[in-house]
This record gives structure tokens, sequence and C-alpha cells, in this order.
């Protein structure tokens, strides 16, 4: 039956129905002691554009069923909104639309073949659970999701992913890098970009309590900012506050210039140039007497061949940042969910383009 049938059920005739003849006895308790069985002529319509057809109760609420397209109607009012939201708009009780939507909507998932994925984890709660995901990088639609993040969730979640795949990006956890391995040992790995700048903006912020004179004069967010930009988009002002901190902590120094070195490779457009510009970059950082930069230069230095792919390949894990942050708000948008499964559902059902 048709979405607009249904809503018609509750009101008066419409132009589009036609009057059918249906007798339904309901009772009628008039007294304690006395029951009284009335008969009242119900109109039944058919609707002419589905076939459906449906009672006029007079709003008495005798008829209490409803039909499986109807029921289907309001579970896709559901998507992008919350179940209350819908129950509120539709007069419905919360629990039966809740039930309607967890029924219908597992036949609405949308099964795609991949060729290049995204595999990243995120968080049920912050610090106690998390899930990993894989993604399909070129539709953003989340094909599998599974709980925990170590290696053997990460392989499983890999082995429900259909198709030839050709691409894997991820983060720099070793745990990820294994489980490709295991899983798509021909498939090409590439690194996020996103995680490795992450790591020396990480290390800057840890050493901002040492530029005491600095945080007299500026806040810490703009020196955060400052120091982790471009030196071609600061105002001159700016980069002499730069060349000051630089002066004031070697280390600030040493972070920021393997910053902007990193920078440079990742513009390489060639397997060759991209070779050649990360063994430069290994050679002078890898034993640097920056500890910091040291560390990082050796965590790259690791995955060599995957950095390489990361340098001239045109794939990233943006697209799968992006939809950590939708699942921020989805999550805070049902204010939280009990049943992972049920939060799963919503995600694959609300992701993708």
């Amino acid at each position: 039956m048709c979405f607009l049938s249904q809503l018609h059920a509750k009101r008066l005739l419409a132009p589009f129905v036609q009057e059918l003849p249906l007798v339904m006895t309901v009772r009628c308790v008039a007294f304690v002691t006395v029951m009284l069985w009335i008969e009242l002529c119900l109109p039944r319509q058919r609707c002419k554009s589905c076939g459906f057809t449906f009672s006029f109760d007079y709003g008495l609420g005798l008829v209490r069923s409803s039909t499986a397209s109807f029921r289907r109607e309001i579970t896709n009012r559901c998507h992008g909104r919350s179940i209350a939201d819908v129950a509120r708009e539709y007069g419905l009780p919360y629990t039966t639309v809740e039930r309607w939507f967890y029924t219908y909507a597992p036949d609405q998932l949308v099964e795609e073949t991949a060729k290049h994925i995204c595999v990243d984890e995120f968080a049920l709660r912050k610090g106690h659970n998390y899930a990993t995901s894989v993604l399909n990088a070129e539709t953003g639609r989340i094909l599998a999701i599974v709980p925990h993040r170590d290696q053997a969730a990460i392989e499983a979640v890999l082995k429900k992913v259909t198709g030839q795949i050709r691409t894997v990006i991820s983060d720099f956890a070793p745990a990820m890098a294994g489980a490709i391995q295991a899983v798509y040992p021909a498939a090409i790995h590439v690194l996020d970009r996103f995680h490795l700048i992450q790591f020396f903006t990480d290390a800057q912020q840890r050493r901002r309590r040492y530029l005491g004179e600095a945080k007299k004069h500026h806040k810490s967010r703009f020196i955060d900012r400052c120091l982790a930009r471009k030196p071609e988009q600061l105002t001159a002002e700016e980069r002499d506050f730069v060349q000051e901190w630089h002066l004031e902590d070697n280390h600030t120094k040493h972070i920021y210039q393997a910053l902007n070195h990193i920078r440079y490779v990742l513009k390489a457009t060639t397997m060759t140039q991209a070779k050649k510009r990360l063994k430069d970059w290994l050679k002078r950082y890898q034993f640097h007497t920056c500890s910091v930069v040291a560390k990082i230069a050796k965590t790259v230095l690791a995955r060599e061949e995957a950095m390489i792919n990361t340098i001239y390949l045109p794939f990233s894990n943006g697209i799968m940042e992006g939809t950590n942050n939708k699942i921020k708000l989805i999550k805070r948008r049902g204010f939280g969910y009990q049943n992972d499964a049920h939060l799963f559902l919503r995600l694959r059902l609300e992701t993708g383009h």
C-alpha cells in the first residue's frame, strides 16, 4: 500500500480512493457489569494508484494494523533522521517505529564490489571500545564493520569485502600492515598522508611547553597554527614569530624543517622522483640529533615501499576521515547506541553517495 493511502486512512475519504462496503462489530463497555456490542459500517477504501485497500474508522482507533508498504515507507523516512523524530511526526509509538526500522532496514543495504578500499578504526566508546570499518574509496560507502581493532579483527573485516582489490589505504598501525599483507598480498598498500603530517604536528605541540617567551605573548592555538602551516601561507609578521621561536628551542626548529621537507617529498609526481626525494629525506633525518624526528624517520623507513606508493599515487584516506566525522554525528544524534549491531546498520545505510 502506498504511503499516501495509509495517511488518508486516518482522515476522510480522498478523491483518489474507491469506497467498498464493510461491516465491523466492535465492543463498547457502557457500565461496569454491562457489555454492549455495536455494529458500525466502516468505509473500506481502495487506492487507485497502488491497488491496496484500507479502512477508515472515524478516528476511534478500531483499526490498529498497518501494511508492509506503510512500514517500509516509515523506515525510509528514518534515513538521516532519528527514530524519535519520525515517531513524533506521524504520531506513532517510538518502540513501534524502532521495531519496523530494524526489521526492514537490513533489506535496504546495498552490496557492492570494490577495487580501492580504505580501512580505519573508530571509537564506540573513546578510550574503551573500538571498531574497524572498510570503506569503498570510490563511492564512500561502508562495506563492512566489525568490533575491535586488533589484527584478527582487521583481517576479519577485510575478508568480508568482495571484488578484485587493487589498492588498500590505511594508517601507519603495524596491525593494519600485517592484516593487509595476510589478506591481500598482491594489493598496493598506500599510507595516509594525514597521519604522517600529524606525527610532526603532535611533536610540535609537545615541544610547545619549552617556548616560555612565546607563551607569554601568544596563545597556544596561535603557536600551533603558525608551526603547522606552510611558510608561504604565513604573513610576514607570523614568519618573524616562527624564527624567534626557532631561536628559543632548537628541537622545534628541527621538527619544523623536517615537516616542510616531507611536504616537498610528497609533491613528487613519478615513482623515480618519489624514490629519490624519500631517500634523501631518510638519509638526512634517520640519525638526526632530534630524537622525535629520528623516530618518525625510522617509522617511515619500516614502510618505505608503502610510503613510495603514497607519494606518487593519487589515493588518500581523506574520505575515510570524513566518514569518521559523520559517524560521530550519527552517534551524537542517537544519544549513543547500546546495541553495536544497530549502530553498524545505521552507519552502512547512511554513508556513501
